[in-house]
């Protein structure tokens, strides 16, 4: 009994109106999810989390906190007063932008005086190190040491506390909170180097989220305040996370134009010279267009958010998607009775062994531990797929009475092409196999991986110097590498920062670093308290070297007593953690992450790092880690650049078995050899061009071999079609490198290496692809010349 052909109860009317459902339910999804936030632009979200350790993860995302919303503004002139004029007139533009929640630029005193009295009653309780190390070896030296200081210019301003404070304990220690001390005038930070004088500005995004349009005024904000300044004889710089993120997301907005319009415009030129017709231009939109819809609208509702560079890798969806409508299209020219039936009966198999290919590819992608890269293989994949149904469902009702009535020029041309270059290649086999396999191999040996996480922004040249400027005058900012602290508990946990401090301390007198900032060096805990109370008992009151210290500088006797009576008084003081976070600002109270689960934790911030080699070696003392996240990602990508290799390994075997189980071991071999050359010529290129090779051309790779694979596969089943299937795949391979060729232009190194690698990788499949059946082109020419 004969089977019925699937194609003979093919309803185009039904499958069209299944279509139609579908879209509309996409529709209806899309108009709910993308009213929200859902376009996502900082460069942290592309990175991954997965792998570290929940306490490391917390501590990161608090610690790139104080960096993400921060932006630090320097005026300059040639004097101090203009230097503070510019800045008070950029102080107004800044607040009327209401893109800030703090605009600080005069530090106000007050603060200061609250925190000042809020501490002041532990003043016996909190000693900075180095009076602490000064009252256990030389208590007499701190005595002199007060002496100078009162008869120096600056004396006036300690004499006003000498009353309250008289030994300057407390003086000493409020001073220690801020380790890098900075010049104010007028209440403002006051900074200057050979040239110029440069008022200071410190400012706080509303919003961390860093939507688009909130950069886009940021980096108009800065462009107009930066002509201003300039017009009135100053100088501007400006930096922070912020600008990095607003640069990397127009240039990823320019591209996704470049992309997206340099693919629409090449395949609406290709398609006019091909078909000479508006119909398949709409078909092929509709294609396009309902497969980036779809892959939209699922993106944002499975991740919630969609990143922008997604968007630059989707826009070159547009090439891959158009495929299956030129292969359905070109299909007309391969016989005269041709039929919208007929011509998906004879394409559906390569159609879905391609897309099945394809689709294999993307998920490898997937399967990476970076959010982008997960993105956009979902991204693809349901495009690719919804773009295939639209092919299969709808078209075959839209071409319905629809006949080409003349001959396109580059059929002739992919005529001529597809029958004589096969030749040509085998006359020439020898000669052409020795130069490719030395190609190949030369290209390999210079091979060299890179897998700085780093390349996947690639800010422009001023925007770094500028950063460094600022760094260089105002060497406040955080560094990204810092240190996690812990213990069982807050006693052990304070040691152990201790610990870590006292070390720092030593690296910092060798120029390893230019700073640091850790909890512990401004609050003892309640065991320190005692023993710094302990320490002043014995070695000021007690010894009565204090008495005959207040009695030479004058205080009567009736003072002296007082004095005494205070501190004995506060015997019993203790300063609690939560009571000190209270009083300070928030740079402060972001090093702390609390006490949970039997551990307490804080961070410590370094400043000004020269040797990170020298720190990273502190990781051995006991509840400290190093956290470099620049380092560990791209210790992350190295590994996971050899993972992909053997993802790639796998992909290709699934694909070989696939196609063994369907067309024989043999055949298998000679339609695999397609990607198989395309994936070494790719490397081979990265190679002697000196492109970036890392995790991300391995994911490139993916693509080439499901490209690969589908050109093989159409010119295998090609037959007595080969005309149509040349003209097919030719029109699909230009107009993907249209869109992979595009990518290849982009300023952000990951991004270009993808492009190039891609585009290597289809140039070679579409010239190895007319390669299979070979036999069947000699055999032709035979018959024609008996």
């Amino acid at each position: 009994m004969n089977k019925k052909p699937i194609l003979n109860v093919y309803h185009p009317k039904l499958t069209a109106g299944l279509w139609l459902v579908g879209m509309l339910v996409i529709c209806v999804l899309g108009s709910q999810a993308l009213t929200k936030d859902w376009l996502e632009t900082s460069f942290l979200a592309l990175l991954p989390t997965s792998e570290q350790q929940p306490e490391i993860a917390k501590a990161t995302l608090q610690h790139n906190q104080l960096l993400n919303r921060k932006v630090v503004w320097l005026a300059g002139a040639a004097t101090s007063h203009e230097a503070i004029v510019h800045a008070q007139k950029l102080k107004q533009q800044l607040e009327q932008s209401q893109l800030f929640n703090k605009v600080v630029l005069e530090f106000p005193q007050q603060q200061y005086i609250k925190q000042y009295q809020q501490l002041f009653p532990y003043r016996y309780q909190l000693l900075d190190a180095q009076t602490q190390a000064i009252l256990v070896t030389k208590p007499d030296e701190l005595i002199q040491q007060n002496l100078e200081i009162l008869n120096s210019p600056i004396g006036q301003m300690q004499a006003a506390s000498l009353e309250s404070d008289p030994s300057l304990i407390f003086s000493r220690y409020f001073s220690a909170q801020n380790p890098i001390k900075l010049n104010l005038e007028q209440g403002i930070v006051v900074l200057s180097d050979q040239h110029r004088f440069w008022a200071l500005l410190l400012t706080d995004l509303q919003d961390e989220r860093l939507q688009l349009d909130k950069l886009e005024t940021l980096s108009s904000l800065v462009d107009s305040a930066t002509e201003q300044v300039k017009t009135a004889g100053g100088e501007l710089l400006v930096s922070g996370m912020p600008l990095f993120t607003a640069h990397g997301a127009q240039s990823a907005k320019q591209e996704i134009s470049t992309v997206g319009i340099g693919s629409s415009l090449g395949i609406i030129v290709l398609l006019w010279a091909t078909f000479r017709s508006v119909r398949p231009l709409l078909l092929s939109s509709l294609a396009i267009g309902s497969g980036l819809l779809a892959a939209l609208v699922i993106c944002v509702l499975f991740f919630g958010k969609i990143h922008i560079l997604t968007l630059v890798f989707g826009a070159s969806l547009i090439g891959v998607a158009d495929d299956y409508a030129q292969h359905f299209l070109c299909d007309s020219f391969g016989e005269k009775d041709w039929n919208p039936r007929k011509g998906l009966k004879f394409i559906l198999p390569g159609l879905t062994l391609g897309l099945a290919s394809n689709l294999l590819s993307y998920a490898g992608l997937g399967f990476s531990p970076f959010p982008g890269l997960q993105e956009v293989a979902l991204f693809s994949a349901i495009g690719l797929l919804v773009a295939w149904l639209t092919v299969v469902l709808l078209f075959p009702l839209l071409l319905t009475g629809f006949t080409f009535d003349h001959e396109p020029g580059i059929l002739k041309l992919t005529t001529y092409w597809e029958q004589h270059w096969p030749l040509w290649v085998n006359r020439n086999r020898r000669w052409l196999g020795l130069m490719l396999a030395v190609f190949i191999a030369g290209g390999l040996w210079m091979l060299t991986p890179q897998d700085d996480v780093r390349l996947l922004q690639s800010p422009p040249a001023e925007l770094l110097r500028t950063a460094d400027k600022i760094r260089q005058l105002f060497p406040m900012s955080p560094d990204n590498p810092f240190f996690l602290v812990s213990g069982k508990d807050q006693t052990d946990w304070h040691q152990n920062e201790q610990t870590l401090l006292k070390r720092l301390d030593a690296l910092k007198q060798q120029k390893a670093l230019a700073a640091y900032e850790g909890l512990s060096g401004y609050w003892p805990d309640a065991d320190q308290q005692q023993q710094n109370y302990r320490l002043l008992k014995h070695k000021l009151y007690d010894s009565g070297l204090l008495e005959r210290y207040m009695t030479d500088l004058g205080f009567d006797r009736t003072a002296v007593k007082s004095e005494y009576k205070q501190f004995a008084e506060a015997a019993r003081n203790t300063l609690t953690l939560p009571e000190w976070l209270a009083t300070v600002d928030e740079t402060k109270q972001q090093l702390w992450l609390g006490c949970d689960s039997g551990r307490c934790q804080s961070t410590v911030a370094l400043i000004g790092i020269n040797d990170a080699g020298a720190l990273a070696a502190l990781q051995d003392l006991p509840g400290v880690v190093w956290v470099d996240q620049v380092e560990s990602i791209s210790s992350l990508f190295a590994r996971y650049r050899i993972r992909a290799s053997g993802l790639l390994a796998i992909a290709f075997c699934l694909a070989s078995l696939g196609l063994g189980f369907k067309f024989g071991w043999r055949n298998s071999v000679t339609i695999m050899s397609v990607p198989v050359v395309a994936l070494a010529v790719s490397l081979a290129m990265l190679g002697w061009f000196d492109q970036l090779f890392s995790l991300f051309n391995l994911f490139a790779l993916l693509l080439v071999l499901g490209i690969g694979v589908d050109y093989g596969l159409f010119f295998f089943m090609a037959g007595d079609r080969r005309a149509s299937t040349s003209l097919g795949v030719t029109l699909s391979a230009l107009t993907t490198l249209l869109a992979f060729g595009l990518l290849a232009t982009s300023s952000t190194e990951i991004v270009h290496a993808f492009g190039f690698t891609v585009t290597a990788g289809i140039v070679t499949a579409l010239l190895c692809a007319p390669l299979i059946g070979l036999k069947d082109i000699q055999s032709s020419n035979t018959m024609e010349r008996r």
